[in-house]
C-alpha cells in the first residue's frame, strides 16, 4: 500500500491565500493500493461533496 495526500475540491468559504494550490489545502493522509482507492476512501468520509470531487497525490515524507 501506499501513502496518498488527498485534499478536498470544495471552495473555502474564509479568503485563504492560495487555497486553490493544494499544497495550502488541508490533506487527509490515507493509505490505499491506488489513487482512486484513495479518493473512493475520501467519498465515504465526505458523501456530500461527491459532485465538487477530491484530489489525490501519492504521498512520500522523506
Amino acid at each position: 500500500m501506499k501513502m496518498y495526500r488527498c485534499t478536498r475540491n470544495k471552495p473555502y468559504t474564509d479568503d485563504v491565500p492560495g487555497a486553490t494550490k493544494t499544497s495550502a489545502r488541508q490533506g487527509h493522509y490515507i493509505k490505499a493500493n491506488s489513487q482512486e482507492e484513495a479518493i473512493a476512501e475520501m467519498e465515504k468520509q465526505f458523501p456530500e461533496e461527491v459532485e465538487v470531487g477530491f484530489t489525490a497525490e501519492e504521498w512520500n515524507d522523506n
